[in-house]
């Protein structure tokens, strides 16, 4: 049985002796499939978005593609907290950078060298966000990703989030759940945070075209790493520290994290501050200090152990 498949339109227009085509615009075709049975032969179809070429040579030139199937907006219910801003007393993260200012308006993972795959638009907060006050004020910026269920180092779509004080990611509007574009499915979820260890969950998780929740406060999924979350009076916390984002913390030797706190303070005086939206602000209040009440080397030394300060930390995504 030979079967063959469209790929694509070629319009050809005859002036004299002189033959010319035109290419045609690709246009989006409505997601649809079916199968048929027949004489022992079943055959399965399906029509998707049309992922375009063009091809020239000399006055032709050919449009062609391949059908693929088009994703849809998943609604993901994400829930995290960040142990550098948390406070185990109120249940809550304090949203410092927001209340001073720091907090900025444009994502901060594509000048960290994120891949920016897919960032669907999410790459701006709008300003009534910032207005919000109480549990659902801003703390700061999280990157989520969707990694193969078989591959979990592939990406297939990822976008940037706000997250609030008690835990909820959210859309650009700060309220309502964040939204990525994908074809439902089962992932591999991952979260990311500028100075904090990024987690990533061990088994792929189904997601439709409902709400889709996923908790990382409350230690129900399992991890790709373990001990991928630090404990506090009940709750699960992403590890602070990794202020380098190398997704290791370390105290001490090559590479560690403690060092560029002291130079972001000035490199001499230890009893120095430095106030910005910085990746050695480890506790996100606004403020770097190396030394003194709420500094920003010893959570450094508590994420390693807090005893041993040669001690290193590990858990870098699949």
């Amino acid at each position: 049985m030979r079967t063959s498949f469209l790929l694509g339109f070629v319009l050809l227009h005859v002036a004299g002796n002189v033959v010319r085509s035109q290419s045609l615009a690709p246009r989006a075709v409505v997601p649809a499939g079916g199968a048929g049975a027949g004489g022992g032969t079943t055959l399965s179809w399906t029509l998707g978005q049309p992922a375009s070429a063009t091809f020239a040579d000399g006055n032709a030139v050919a449009t062609a593609g391949v059908q693929q199937p088009e994703g849809v907006l998943l609604s993901l219910n994400i829930a995290a907290l960040l142990d550098g801003p948390y406070d185990a007393v109120t249940d809550l993260m304090h949203d410092s950078l927001r209340v001073l200012g720091l907090l900025p308006v444009v994502e901060p993972f594509t000048a960290m060298g994120h891949p920016p795959v897919g960032l669907q638009g999410a790459s701006q907060l709008q300003v009534p966000a910032l207005l919000n006050s109480g549990a659902d004020a801003i703390v700061d910026w999280v990157f989520v990703e969707l990694r193969g269920a078989d591959d979990a180092g592939r990406i297939d779509a990822a976008r940037a989030g706000l997250v609030q004080r008690d835990g909820d990611v959210v859309d650009m509007d700060g309220s309502s759940a964040l939204r990525i574009t994908a074809l439902p499915g089962s992932y591999r979820i991952a979260l990311r945070h500028r100075n904090h260890l990024p987690v990533c969950s061990q088994a792929a998780v189904a997601l439709g075209t409902g709400a889709n929740t996923f908790d990382l406060t409350t230690g129900s999924h399992a991890l790709h790493v373990p001990a991928a979350q630090v404990q506090r009076d009940g709750r699960h916390l992403l590890w602070q520290g990794d202020v380098n984002g190398d997704a290791t913390v370390k105290y001490t030797g090559t590479a560690n994290d403690r060092d560029p706190v002291l130079l972001a303070i000035g490199g001499t005086v230890p009893t120095n501050t430095a106030i910005g939206y910085l990746p050695t602000d480890v506790n996100l209040d606004g403020t770097v200090k190396y030394t003194g009440a709420r500094n920003d080397r010893d959570p450094i030394l508590l994420t390693v152990g807090g005893t041993v300060p040669t001690a290193v930390r590990t858990q870098p995504l699949p």
